[in-house]
């Protein structure tokens, strides 16, 4: 009798499997599902090393990383979007993880608008990081400015966010999110708008942030700053609850003339300080009441008129950080970088990007990346 029962209950089992199957077929959970990504393997001896007589060991950087992303046409609802997109493999694959990068889920409309609730890039952050921070510039543009705790965010969890459709040439978008998960006053609002006519495209962007939770991203902030050749500024201690209002904007152009192209971007980043105190490299500060703020530019030019090469130069800068309206002696940064890059393939790649750059005021180092990109 026993073994009729365990035959009986596998025979159950075994049917429902194959219906679940031959449902499975019959009715498929999406309309699409594609995996992308790409093996992205560079080694780099970074002239912020050298500052201040410092090391410059060659490093290996593995961008690798891969995704999924589909939409269903829902029988009885719009059309579903979504996408589970991992992080760089790094050096022992700790942040490689699905989630990592962006992952939503959304609805797009018959006008290419779309709405996404995830994680994903600021409207704001979105023209940062390209093209202005192409060819190492992010060096300076993007991670390398003074405003403590920073003044916008970049990829962001709990966010909403809203793309509109192409209106003869004008696109825009909207978002809004938490910055602290925890914080329910920890928010931010952005907007990004761009227009594209005949041979030029600009843009425009502006991103407000309410009870940053400057304390809570110390650690952050210490561990990005570490993993960044060059930076001297570690924070080492927080005291008080210390939060920050802030704001950012950017506008920029790029300018498309056939083989020659032009690019650039100013930027603008402000914070206001309540209560707390800091300590940066041994010496505290009281920061209550304090503002402080620096605005920063890139520029760069790109030239694809050889067959299968694309060349492109870079200038970016870091203007002097203003603490209460009074200039922050020695708070100066540039970059100047380059880029020769071949097509191996339609979908691969190699490159070489020399640069020189200057942290805080101090002498420029020269530095230099080479590197393979796959694209799938």
């Amino acid at each position: 009798m026993e073994n009729v029962f365990k035959r009986s209950v596998l025979g159950i089992a075994v049917a429902a499997a194959a219906t679940m199957a031959a449902s499975a077929q019959a009715a498929p959970a999406t309309d699409s599902v594609d995996l992308y990504g790409q093996v992205a393997v560079s080694v780099w001896q970074f002239g912020e090393d050298k500052i201040g007589g410092g090391d410059a060991p060659l490093k290996v950087e593995n961008e690798s990383r891969f995704g999924l992303r589909g939409s269903k046409d829902l029988a009885r609802g719009p059309n579903l979007i979504w996408q589970l997109e991992g992080g760089d493999v790094g050096d022992n694959g700790g942040n490689s993880g699905l989630g990592v990068r962006d992952t939503f889920v959304g609805v797009s409309f018959d006008d290419g608008g779309k709405v996404r609730l995830g994680r994903m890039l600021t409207p704001l952050y979105e023209m940062i990081d390209w093209p202005y921070s192409g060819q190492r510039a992010g060096a300076i543009f993007d991670w390398g400015g003074d405003v403590l705790g920073g003044a916008r965010y970049d990829r962001q969890s709990n966010m909403v966010r809203y793309d509109s459709g192409n209106y003869s040439g004008f696109t825009f978008n909207l978002a809004a999110g938490r910055g602290a998960e925890s914080d329910k006053e920890s928010n931010f609002y952005g907007v990004g708008a761009h227009y594209s006519t005949g041979m030029i495209t600009l843009h425009a962007g502006y991103e407000l942030g309410q009870d940053r939770n400057v304390s809570a991203l110390s650690d952050f902030y210490s561990t990005l700053l570490a993993q960044q050749p060059g930076n001297p500024a570690t924070f080492t201690d927080i005291e008080g609850s210390l939060k920050s209002d802030t704001d950012a904007y950017l506008v920029g152009f790029e300018l498309n003339l056939g083989d020659f192209g032009l690019y650039g971007a100013f930027k603008s980043e402000a914070a206001d300080y309540n209560d707390g105190t800091i300590t940066v490299d041994g010496t505290t500060v009281n920061v209550a009441g304090n503002d402080m703020d620096q605005d920063s530019y890139s520029i760069g030019a790109v030239y694809s008129g050889v067959a299968n090469w694309q060349f492109k130069a870079n200038y970016a800068a870091n203007l002097a950080a203003d603490v209460n309206g009074n200039e922050l002696s020695g708070s100066e940064d540039y970059i100047v970088s380059a880029q020769a890059l071949y097509f191996l393939d339609d979908s691969a790649i190699t490159y070489v990007r020399p640069y020189m750059i200057s942290k805080n005021d101090s002498d420029a180092e020269f530095g230099w990346g080479w590197g393979v990109e796959y694209y799938f």
